[in-house]
């Protein structure tokens, strides 16, 4: 695949996630009362703004995962496959480390 296409499939995914965090408040916007809204104006922004924000994290964990993805090497060396305790430099159970 690619780079450049990519690039389109995460930048793509994260405009997906503001057109429909977008959509979201403007859903919420339409079916709450105004009354509500008039009476404490920055409660209400404040309001958007967390529903914006959480909908827009939720549906942006697609296109980071896929970013993510991309930027995974598909060939790991020899050494990265080893345990952490081979090259953390314990001896084995019985021996002294400090002994040569």
């Amino acid at each position: 695949m690619k780079p450049a296409l990519k690039i389109a499939i995460v930048a793509g995914g994260y405009l997906l996630a503001f057109i429909l965090a977008s959509a979201a408040v403007a859903l919420h916007a339409a079916l709450s009362s105004e009354s509500g809204a008039q009476a404490s104006g920055g409660m209400s922004a404040f309001g958007d703004l967390i529903l914006f924000l959480t909908v827009f994290g939720a549906v942006g964990l697609v296109p980071t995962g896929a970013a993510l993805f991309f930027l995974l090497p598909k060939k790991r060396m020899p050494n990265q496959l080893s345990e952490p305790t081979l090259a953390s430099g314990t001896a084995p159970a019985g021996q002294d480390p400090h002994r040569r």
